[in-house]
């Protein structure tokens, strides 16, 4: 007996509903990464980083989800399985608005099985926010398109998208614009009122962000992350972790497919314009992110409307062969996304896999490498105001300062310290040695502890600590 088009699309709020539950079991189960760790640091310190690097959005979750559920993972990422409930009702709609309900569902549940998608379901990184403003933007100009008022708020919901999105948004932006410029009757709009308030609240965003820049020595440029990864290997594997060896290849064949007259000058254009920009964008910048933000990836939820569609009108003989091809890559990617979010379930069943291979490592391992330091600071009597925790870098001090839990902020070797002049520090680095200038600036050093920090039968880092005693600033 065939179900309904009502039966179908309860079944899938249901399970939309049950996908959300799961979501939040798992937040938990993994420590914070480096870049929550950075959006907690700017909330506890008052600081500007999280506002400009990870984005308004990912700040505001974040604080309010630690208002609620208290500064830990629950509260930090506590909005993220809502974020990708809101996404896959802003796809579904979309869907059903320019194909049918059918197409949808099945849009739908493409999108909720992409490794990429889960990823940022369970983590609060800029592509959560991104998976969710995406389609919330196409959403919203399908519908300013059918208003008759230039200035109707739908502009305003477009527009506060592409700003909220993550400084520059450039991807974003592109991708607005390249809707109305493909070939057809849309072109006008460059030049109205409505595309100039878009454009308007993005270049605020971006002159906003630029000044940011400037003001802290431009840090975009610090790691040479503004050039694009050009070598084709990195950004392949990278894809085939994220959306599943042959998932991948359906959806570019469906997106090859679309490239129609018929399909780019209907109104059916709005994925195929929307997923182009974001797909170059996370092809070439996405290698640059650190796990586990999915980058740009929010161009697959477009790719899986496109795949969707093709598979509801391709008319061939092997019907059968379709369905089946199709189950099996929404059954692999969904066992892909598993093994993603739990990367220690081969290790449960007896395999051994060390972590150097192992992309969750950055989300291993720093509550127990704060106990050690903790337990370091004990035993040399570091209370507040007497010593000061100095890190090597900037993951290891952003984490280290979340679950140490200290008022007082773990510093950088490159910050400027001279407020501590007279103060001992416990500096803090993975496995490296002190570095000569900065031993300089104590009066004496030494090494107070060398740790392996374990989990699951491998070591996830090693810490290396200092004692420097009587920091003297050096002379301007």
């Amino acid at each position: 007996m065939r179900l309904t088009t009502m039966q179908r699309q309860r079944f899938l709020y249901a399970a939309l509903g049950l996908l959300t539950l799961w979501r939040w079991a798992l937040l938990p189960t993994l420590d914070l990464a480096p870049e929550e760790a950075e959006a907690v640091f700017a909330i506890k310190h008052g600081e500007w980083g999280g506002f400009f690097g990870l984005g308004a959005l990912v700040q505001f979750f974040a604080r309010l989800g630690t208002l609620i559920w208290g500064v830990n993972e629950v509260g930090v990422r506590f909005f993220a399985p809502l974020l990708a409930l809101a996404a896959s009702l802003a796809v579904w709609r979309l869907a059903r608005d320019l194909f049918d309900a059918v197409i949808a569902g099945w849009t739908v549940v493409i999108v909720n099985v992409l490794p990429a998608f889960n990823l940022a379901a369970v983590t609060l990184t800029p592509a959560t926010v991104a998976c969710a403003l995406a389609p919330a933007a196409a959403l919203c100009l399908r519908h300013a398109l059918q208003q008759t008022d230039p200035l109707h708020r739908a502009w305003g919901a477009v527009a506060a998208c592409v700003a909220l999105a993550q400084p520059p948004a450039f991807a974003m932006m592109a991708a607005v614009t390249g809707f109305f410029a493909l070939p057809g009757r849309l072109r006008h709009h460059l030049h109205g009122v409505s595309f100039r308030i878009i454009a308007g609240a993005w270049a605020v965003v971006v002159l906003s962000w630029l000044i940011w820049q400037d003001c802290t020595g431009w840090p975009v440029m610090a790691e040479w992350r503004w050039l694009p990864e050009w070598r084709l290997l990195p950004n392949l594997l990278r894809w085939l972790l994220l959306a599943s060896p042959l998932l991948l290849v359906l959806l570019v064949l469906s997106v090859l497919a679309g490239f129609t007259p018929s399909m780019l000058i209907s109104h059916r254009r709005l994925p195929m314009a929307m997923l182009l920009p974001l797909a170059v964008v996370d092809f070439f910048y996405g290698p640059h992110t650190d796990w586990p933000d999915a980058g740009g990836s929010a161009w697959m939820l477009f790719a899986a409307m496109l795949l969707a569609h093709r598979a509801a009108v391709t008319q061939t003989p092997e019907i059968e062969q379709k369905i089946s091809l199709r189950t099996i890559a929404v059954v692999l990617a969904a066992l892909q996304s598993a093994f993603l979010l739990q990367t220690d379930l081969p290790r449960t069943l007896g395999f051994t896999w060390s972590f150097s291979s192992d992309p969750s490592r950055t989300m291993r391992g720093w509550r127990e490498s704060a106990r050690v330091v903790s337990a370091v600071l004990q035993q040399a009597g570091g209370a507040e105001g007497k010593w000061f925790v100095l890190a090597a870098d900037r993951p290891l001090a952003v984490e280290l300062d979340h679950y140490l839990g200290r008022t007082e902020p773990v510093q950088t070797a490159g910050s400027d310290l001279r407020s501590f002049a007279g103060r001992s520090a416990l500096y803090v680095t993975e496995g490296r040695e002190l570095p000569e200038g900065l031993k300089k600036q104590f009066q004496r050093t030494e090494v107070l502890s060398v740790a392996r920090v374990m989990h699951a039968g491998n070591e996830v880092r090693g810490l290396k600590i200092f004692a420097c005693h009587d920091y003297r600033p050096p002379d301007l």
